[in-house]
């Protein structure tokens, strides 16, 4: 069937061999065996090539769907020998490199694939609750613990923390506070912040006991948002912009010539972990992960 289309395809059967791999004598050996097995004429011969009949027509109509549904049927045989984990997680290049370390120590016990999608923190509850994602990878603030807790809660997710880190102030060379070993948050009153959009759950927001007696009442306070990493990461590193951010992203940043400064009170504040859904049996890939990231130190 498949040397059928092909000739009507190519519109001549040694196109078709061409196009096969075989020879002209062989596909049209083929087709005429789908003739007599069918009692039909379904292409005309001529000099030039070949040309489709009627009943032809209404085959290769016919033919087109067996071959795309012969095909489904090989995709869907080769997804059940590949064992699949689907992951979402908010940016962090940190989390994409040992993902791609995972891979390369299991590919050759076994054949899989990881399907990555990386969003904010609402999104990445939506697509583990929707079962788009198995695990979801966060960073939560202390701050924001209680309000995320309950919100997954409705939605039949747990969290599982895997560790606690530090929060940060990245900044570049053309930052005032470059030079600085260390800031508090008073120190964040005047700068241009860009952070990511996280409207609910954003790090900027641990801030939030001083927002309105210093960072609001700043001269020169701009905090501009996006969802970007790499407009982000530019941003900081050209410009006097900062973010205010976790340390998953520090050895990242380093190598961009972006300065990591610790946040003064505000030491191993930002939980990071991983959702999924509470009552469904996580695939042995899954567990893998989780026990190749138990070792968390090596963010």
């Amino acid at each position: 069937m498949q040397y059928f289309v092909v000739s009507v395809d190519m519109g001549s059967f040694h196109s078709a061999a061409e196009a096969l791999i075989t020879t002209q004598p062989n596909v049209s050996k083929i087709v005429k065996s789908l003739e007599d097995e069918l009692n039909m004429t379904l292409l005309n011969r001529t000099r030039s090539g070949v040309i489709i009949t009627p009943q032809g027509e209404r085959i290769y109509a016919y033919a087109i769907e067996v071959l795309k549904n012969i095909n489904m049927i090989n995709e869907f045989k080769k997804g059940q020998e590949i064992e699949t984990l689907s992951i979402s997680s908010v940016p962090s290049n940190t989390l994409s490199f040992y993902l791609s370390q995972f891979y390369n120590a299991n590919k050759q016990e076994k054949d899989i694939q990881l399907d990555f999608f990386e969003t904010n923190v609402q999104n990445v509850i939506r697509r583990v609750h929707a079962r788009k994602s198995e695990l979801g990878f966060v960073y939560i603030s202390k701050r924001s613990m209680s309000a995320f807790r309950q919100q997954i809660k409705s939605k039949g997710l747990e969290y599982n923390e895997l560790t606690k880190a530090p929060l940060y102030l990245f900044v570049g060379k053309n930052s005032p506070l470059y030079r600085k070993k260390s800031v508090n948050e008073t120190a964040l009153k005047d700068i241009k912040l860009i952070q990511y959009h996280e409207k609910q759950f954003s790090l900027y927001n641990h801030l939030g006991h001083i927002k309105e007696d210093v960072i609001y009442n700043g001269e020169n306070m701009s905090i501009s948002y996006t969802n970007s990493d790499s407009f982000l990461t530019q941003l900081i590193k050209n410009t006097e912009y900062g973010c205010i951010g976790s340390s998953f992203v520090k050895n990242q940043y380093h190598e961009l010539g972006i300065k990591a400064i610790p946040i003064t009170s505000c030491e191993k504040s930002i939980s990071f972990g991983y959702i999924r859904r509470k009552k469904d049996e996580i695939s042995d890939l899954a567990k893998s992960l989780i026990l190749y990231f138990d070792d968390i130190k090596r963010f």
